[in-house]
């Protein structure tokens, strides 16, 4: 009875020592990261936009928003398919951004895929906003037939 005793006392103590090194060990021994100072700043966190598409006529078109801000360039890839015409558009003077305070945006450049063929992707880029608009509307004129197709986005 006296061994039984003993050996369960032991196997307490060990347990407890046990728990103490890997239960409280990373507290007191394993470094803790800085608290957080006035010269911390954190990283903006960036917002995703679904996408928008537009089936109409011969050409599908789809947006998908990459960034739109206020401090930087407003970027978006379009994305043309049709199984009928060729797509020969130039985007960068068919397409215009505009927002609720009336501010009108040409695009700055298109970096993708030429004009031609029955697929195109690519980006188009625009540059920083003049204000904080409530939302941005990307529209799109004579593509496939179509006068005008518009996308848009709530920005708040």
């Amino acid at each position: 009875m006296k061994s039984r005793t003993f050996l369960l006392g032991i196997s307490l103590v060990g347990a407890g020592a046990l728990f103490i090194y890997f239960g409280l060990h990373h507290i007191f021994i394993l470094p803790q990261p800085a608290p957080a100072t006035s010269a911390t700043v954190a990283a903006p966190r960036s917002r995703t936009f679904a996408s928008r598409s537009d089936e109409q006529g011969e050409v599908s078109v789809e947006v998908q928003p990459i960034k739109i801000e206020t401090s930087g360039q407003a970027q978006f890839t379009v994305t043309l398919n049709t199984h009928s015409v060729e797509l020969n558009d130039d985007l960068t003077k068919q397409t215009a951004l505009y927002d609720d305070q009336s501010h009108f945006y040409k695009p700055i450049s298109w970096t993708g895929a030429e004009p031609g063929g029955h697929h195109r992707s690519g980006t188009l880029t625009f540059g920083p906003l003049n204000s904080q608009p409530q939302y941005v509307e990307l529209k799109i004129k004579d593509v496939g037939g179509i006068p005008l197709r518009t996308f848009r986005w709530d920005l708040k």
